[in-house]
Order: structure tokens, then C-alpha cells, then sequence
């Protein structure tokens, strides 16, 4: 227990020391900053490997929260690499749609770095509830997991059928008309700051907006990355961190891809596809054995494919203009 206490208590630091450092205000910087806080994030990862590797070869774990007690070094790092990939490979998704958040709310360059910031923060802590929550209901109900299979299949299909160049108005979710509702907005952005006093009232600003919207789809996008991960292991120390780890460095990712953002537009069918092929390896899991291996396998074939058919389709479609 005390490894995992410690364990945590060095992420949220890393976190922290990754938002002073590298979240750049203003536009000079941003991407040589973006590249130093990727760099760093790595470091990071390879570490925990390491440590994984030696924690779980020493016992230092001793099964806390786990079904399986007998986890090699290898294994472990094995497992957390492939959930940690798929993590990965899901967040593209969440950065198409929090490039499209930002941009509708037109939120002011200088801004973005912080409140992405603060978005990964909050989710970290909602994606560890949401973990620990996931893994006591599947040691409680068995054929839960069949259920998460099923959520996969349905995302996926769901993914697929939907159009990315036509996203939905955030402003026309519950949470936002209810906010509307009951708080009066600002029409222009005030720095930094969420709330801000007019006319002696308090008045929300766009920048909160933002924000909820960035929350709220992290929600829904962990609905579908924290099952994925369970069709891998259900250790918890193993799907807690490559999730962190996964997550923590989404603003430096989003702030390399954005700008090439319109090159990867097939991206989602794949996505879609890895989805489904998840969800039908949690339901075969208890009947068929699939090595790891093989689901690393199926996580470069699919995002890789994808990012390789996307950009040979729009060098095509640019050529022929």
C-alpha cells in the first residue's frame, strides 16, 4: 500500500511540475515546449516501467486489489505498454474534440495551455475514481464484464457512424443550457479568470464554459478508455498508471497534432474499429486465451493503418486540386 500511496503522491507531483514548467503562456515556445513536456512524460513512462518491472519482480505490490498475484517483471511491463498504448491511441480521439472545444468558444491562445491543464488534473482524479470504482464492481459482479464488452462494441459502432466534420453544439448539451440557464455568461473573455464580479453580480466567463465542456467529454471518452484498458489486465496498479501516464501528457500531444489535426481525418474509423475489436476480445476473454501479443498486435495495425491511409488519402486528395 505504501508503494502505491508513494507512487501516486510522484505522479501528482510530476504533474505539477509539468504545468510550471512547460504549459507556456502566449504562442512563442509552444511547440518546443510541447516537445520538452513529450520528452519528459517518456521519462517518466520508461521509469515506471522500470519500477514495475522490479516491483512486481519483488513482490513489493503483494497483489493489493489484484486477481492475479503471480505477475513476472515481464509480464507487468508487458501489460502496462499495451494498456498504456491503447490509452494512448483513445486520447486522439479527445483531441479532436478538444481542438474543436477551443476553437467554438474561440478561447484566446494564452489561455489554452493553462486550462488544459487544469482539464488533465481533474481528470486524472475523475479517471482514478472511475478505475477504482470499475475494478470493485467487476470483483463483485462477475458478468460485468460482458456489459463493458458490449459498451465497447456499441462506442465503436457509435464512432464510426458519426461524421467528424460535423461535431454537436456544445452548447446545446444539457450541462451547458443548464449553466445558461441559472448563471449569467459574459459575452468576452476575461484572462484567466472563470468568474468575474459586473454590476455587482457574478457572472460566469466563456473560459468556464470551456472548461465544463473539456470535463464533461472527458467523462464520456473515459466511459469508453477505462473498460478498453479492463480487456487487458485488471490489475490496478497497472491500469491506474499507464492511464495517468496516458492522459498526462495530452496537452503537449494536442498541442504537436492540432495543427495537423485535418490530416489524420480517418482516424476515428479506426478508432472506431480498435473499439469494437476490444470489446469483442473482453467477451471472448473468458473463453479464449489471447496473448499479449497479439492485442499490441491489433493496436498498431489499427492506429497505425489509420494514420498511414489518412495521410496518403489527403497527400492524394491535395494532389488532385
Amino acid at each position: 500500500m505504501i508503494y502505491w500511496i508513494g507512487y501516486l503522491l510522484f505522479l501528482g507531483f510530476a504533474v505539477f511540475i509539468d504545468y510550471k514548467v512547460f504549459a507556456v503562456v502566449g504562442t512563442r515556445n509552444v511547440n518546443r515546449k510541447a516537445i520538452q513536456s513529450m520528452t519528459y512524460w517518456a521519462l517518466i513512462t520508461l521509469s515506471t516501467m522500470v519500477f514495475i518491472y522490479f516491483g512486481y519482480e519483488n513482490d513489493l505490490f503483494q497483489g493489493f486489489m489484484s486477481q492475479d498475484t503471480e505477475l513476472t517483471g515481464a509480464k507487468a511491463i508487458s501489460l502496462f505498454f499495451t494498456g498504456y498504448l491503447i490509452e494512448q491511441s483513445l486520447s486522439i480521439d479527445n483531441i479532436f474534440v478538444m481542438a474543436f472545444l477551443l476553437s467554438y468558444f474561440q478561447v484566446p491562445a494564452q489561455n489554452q495551455g493553462s486550462l488544459l491543464s487544469i482539464g488533465i488534473w481533474s481528470a486524472i482524479i475523475l479517471r482514478g475514481i472511475l478505475i477504482v470504482a470499475g475494478l470493485w464492481l467487476i470483483n463483485s459482479i462477475s458478468w460485468l464484464i460482458f456489459v463493458l464488452g458490449a459498451l465497447l462494441i456499441f462506442s465503436g459502432i457509435k464512432i464510426f457512424r458519426s461524421d467528424p466534420d460535423n461535431p454537436e453544439d456544445p452548447n446545446k448539451s444539457f450541462i451547458i443550457k443548464l449553466i445558461r440557464k441559472w448563471f449569467p455568461v459574459t459575452k468576452g473573455y476575461h484572462g484567466t479568470r472563470f468568474v468575474i464580479k459586473k454590476m455587482g453580480k457574478r457572472a460566469l466567463t466563456p473560459l468556464f464554459l470551456t472548461l465544463i465542456a473539456i470535463e464533461f467529454t472527458d467523462i464520456l471518452f473515459a466511459l469508453d478508455s477505462i473498460p478498453a484498458i479492463f480487456a487487458i489486465t485488471t490489475d490496478p496498479f497497472i491500469v491506474l498508471s499507464s492511464n495517468i501516464l496516458a492522459v498526462a501528457n495530452l496537452r503537449a500531444l494536442y498541442a504537436i497534432l492540432s495543427k495537423i489535426l485535418k490530416r489524420f481525418e480517418y482516424i476515428n474509423y479506426a478508432l472506431a474499429i480498435l473499439l469494437i475489436l476490444i470489446g469483442i476480445k473482453i467477451i471472448l476473454s473468458h473463453y479464449v486465451k489471447i496473448p499479449e501479443w497479439a492485442s499490441l498486435s491489433m493496436i498498431v495495425v489499427c492506429i497505425g493503418g489509420g494514420m498511414i491511409f489518412s495521410l496518403w488519402k489527403t497527400r492524394k486528395d491535395n494532389a488532385q486540386k
